[in-house]
Order: C-alpha cells, then structure tokens, then sequence
C-alpha cells in the first residue's frame, strides 16, 4: 500500500499562500506552529493535505531553500505500509536518509532524498489517524474533517521536471526506490518545443508520479528548470469528483465555474480546439451532451478519451501560475466513468496552454 499523504511547501508568507488555499480553493486551516526559526500553518480538504511553511530568520531550513529556488515544493510526503524496507533499499542504493526511522507511539517515520532537491517523508501508521510533519519534525495526528461539499476528492498526481537528459535516470531512480512501473510514455512537440514524459504508478495504482525533460533549449520545462535553479515539482493535479458520483454539482464543470467566480485564473483554450471536438462529437467519437459541451467550452475545460469507451472521459484544466514565479501551477482533473491514466489529446493541448502563458510573459526565448 502506498498513498499521497501531504505535501509541502516552502514559501515566503506561508499565511498569505495558506489563506489563498483556504479562500479560494475551499481548504480549511486546521492548525499552525513555529519554532525561533520557522511558521507552518497547515491546511486540508478531503483527504488533501498542504503543509506550509515560511522563515522567521536566515538559520531557517526555509530560508536556505528560497537562497536557491523560487517557492514551491520541497516535500511529497507517502504513506507506506512497508517504511523499514524502503529504508533497506534505500541504502542499499546510496540514497540519502535525511531523517532516520523515528516512533511515537503507533506512527513510524523517517525522511529520504528524492530527485535532486526533492525530499520525501514516509510514513507509516494505522488507518484511524492521519499525520503530518512539522519542521521540527514533531508528529501531530488529526481525525479529517467532513468538509461540506467537497470540490476534490485526492491528489490525482503529480509532475517533476528535471534536466535535459535526466529523465531516465530518474525514472529508473524511483523504479528502482519504490518498484513504480512505467504507465505511459509521451513525446510532446509544439510548433517551438517540446518535452518527453513518462508516467510512473505504484503496483495498486494510489500514486502517479509524472517525470518531463526538455527535448530542445526553446521548451517550457528548460524555462522551468531555469527558473526554478534545477528539477522540482511543476504542479499536482486535483482530482474533483465524477460527474456520476454522488452530485452532479460537484463535478469538475461546476467547481471550475465556482473557482473563476472567486477570482481563479486558468489558462486559456483557443476556441479552435472546441470546434475540432464539436467534429468529433458529431462523429459518436465520444459520448457528450451539446448542451454539457458548450459549458465545458465556457470553462475552458479539455476532454480526451478511450477510443473503446466513449463515456470514459478525461476531463483537465491547468490554473495561471500560483506562487511567487511562474513555476508552480495547479491542475483539476475529472476521471469520469474511472478514466485511466493520461490522454494525448490532452498533453499536447495543455503543453500549448503553457507554452502560450508563458510567451504572453516574455519567458519563452
């Protein structure tokens, strides 16, 4: 068993950056702390959990990140059900155990290196309780709260970039930590650049990881790499609830709608691409009300599917850039009819989105 169990992140206001999750996304603030050092509030919704945390002084582990990045991610945490194994295989591979195995009471924890700057806690516990991190690394257990309504479920996924030429040493890197397999492989190009990709998943399917490099000077993931001072997480996606389960008004259509209403901002779709879609609705391609179509054009929503199963949809939509540089942004995804892993269609369309935020910011060469 293996689970997303928190994320977290490094910023320079973490009660700015918190507040942003809880008034415009829906989280609810459920505690905060600080030590001479360091401010961590910490926020959830579902079973989502950030950790954010901001430098009180220059002797921060914070403040010594932000000298060599932007803001953003520095930990994705897992839950795990085997941590000492890890561990064993961890050093047997020479990866670098930050934080060796710790217990209190029923909770087990340590904290290893991940691609390059990345960290990543592990921890393993009972089901009653969820636990978080702190940056004096002291353990608090909280019962998650029934939020009412709730846009997202989980964490979909999430995506690292790294350097050109790294990609396979970094897939093999967590192939060989976790026993993840490759899910998906993607070479994308655009007019002016491109990426390659490959998707990783753990044996039961809870964790996929994405891992990009550039394919040519001119892509957006060498900006990234560029911007962000080396390999980190580009963005995570958020996984809302299917259209067929439990409400329709908490599907990704109307939690899109509700976002822009709030003052979210989302990448733009030329309206080219719904017109090509239209064509293949008319064809039967794909199983879809012209009436949810046009709602789904308004929200500026992309769908792939499942050349089998017309009804397995992919539905994806990527925000503007959240944090302090334009190298983190968030992504919502609908899996409807339990749409597995990632269309092309949709890569290719959302690499253009990017690519297009980024020349109408003066980032692309």
């Amino acid at each position: 068993m293996m689970q997303i169990d928190s994320v977290h992140f490094y910023v320079t206001d973490a009660g700015k950056t918190s507040n942003w999750f809880t008034r415009y996304l829906g989280f609810q603030l459920i505690d905060s702390y600080q030590d001479e050092n360091t401010y961590t509030e910490v926020v959830e919704h579902n079973s989502i959990c950030f950790i954010i945390s901001s430098a009180r002084s220059k002797t921060s582990p914070v403040a010594d990140y932000l000298d060599s990045h932007p803001e953003g991610i520095v930990d994705v945490a897992f839950r795990v059900d085997n941590l000492q194994s890890i561990l064993d295989r961890a050093a047997q591979l020479g990866i670098k155990i930050i934080q060796t195995l710790q217990q209190e009471k029923e909770i087990k924890y340590a904290r290893i290196v991940g691609w390059d700057d990345l960290q990543h806690s592990l921890i393993e516990y009972s089901a009653q309780n969820r636990y978080y991190f702190l940056p004096n690394l002291r353990c608090q257990s909280f019962v998650l709260n029934s939020t009412a309504n709730p846009r997202f479920t989980n964490i979909d996924h999430i995506v690292l970039n790294v350097a050109a030429g790294e990609l396979s040493s970094a897939v093999k890197y967590y192939q060989n930590l976790f026993d993840w397999q490759i899910q998906q492989t993607f070479n994308i190009q655009s007019k002016h650049s491109g990426l390659y990709s490959q998707a990783l998943v753990d044996a039961t399917g809870q964790v996929q990881f994405n891992i990009n490099e550039p394919s040519d000077p001119h892509s957006q993931i060498q900006d990234f790499i560029e911007l962000n001072g080396g390999a980190g997480i580009q963005h995570l996606a958020l996984r809302s609830n299917d259209a067929g389960e439990k409400t329709r008004s908490n599907n990704i259509i109307a939690t899109v709608a509700q976002l822009r209403s709030r003052g979210v901002e989302f990448l733009p779709i030329p309206s080219a691409y719904y017109n090509n879609l239209r064509q293949t609705v008319k064809r039967g391609s794909i199983n879809i009300s012209e009436t949810e179509l046009q709602a789904i054009e308004q929200q500026g929503i992309l769908i792939d599917w499942h050349r089998d199963l017309s009804q397995s949809l992919l539905m994806q939509i990527f925000t503007q850039p959240i944090l302090n540089q334009p190298t983190f942004f968030l992504e919502l995804i609908e899996r409807r009819q339990q749409a597995q892993g990632f269309g092309e269609g949709n890569f290719q369309a959302l690499y253009e989105a990017v690519e297009r935020g980024q020349q109408k910011m003066h980032l692309y060469r």
